[in-house]
């Protein structure tokens, strides 16, 4: 046996198997479980979830809209967002009420009860932003945030016309 111990091996940059690039959805869904976690523990208080929350927030960027446009916006299912309006109605949160241009369409509306619940739903969203990315300096943290909006925003995949990296030219992707 060795009398001097050999050190110990360098940690993994990322847990073993999702350091490649096609694993990025891994990484994407196992973020956004830490998020949504750390940011439900905060609305308990205010007896909300986040998908009450999801609603009051698309409701202040959008204005009244339909269940339908919620659905979209939000990713939702037609019965999960209609059980989430119901309880959100129920708590005077929302309220329905005609669509101004469509007969057969309900708009949802916030109330001042669910303006007030908004209002301490931004607060505790903006301090457990903070408290997620405190492992980052400030720097890395607004540039964490551009890249994902520049994710989000990307409406189109590279075609076989485009350089597959930038400063490649055309057909000779990463020679």
């Amino acid at each position: 046996m060795d009398a001097n111990p050999a050190s110990p091996p360098a940690p993994d940059p990322a847990p073993r198997g999702i350091d490649q690039p096609g694993q990025i959805g891994l990484l994407l869904r196992r973020a956004h479980r830490r998020a949504a976690r750390a940011f439900g523990d905060e609305l308990q208080s205010l007896g909300v979830e986040n998908r009450h929350a999801g609603v009051l927030l698309q409701l202040a960027q959008a204005g009244p809209v339909t269940q339908r446009q919620l659905i979209d916006a939000l990713g939702s299912d037609k019965s999960s967002m209609v059980r989430t309006i119901d309880e959100m109605e129920a708590r005077g949160l929302v309220v329905r009420r005609p669509h101004p241009t469509d007969r057969r369409a309900h708009a949802v509306v916030t109330t001042e009860a669910g303006l007030a619940v908004l209002a301490e739903v931004r607060n505790r969203a903006e301090d457990t932003g903070r408290r997620l990315l405190h492992c980052l300096p400030p720097a890395e943290q607004a540039q964490l945030r551009d890249l994902l909006l520049r994710f989000i925003e990307a409406d189109t995949e590279p075609t076989d016309a485009e350089p597959a990296e930038a400063g490649q030219p055309e057909g000779h992707p990463g020679e």
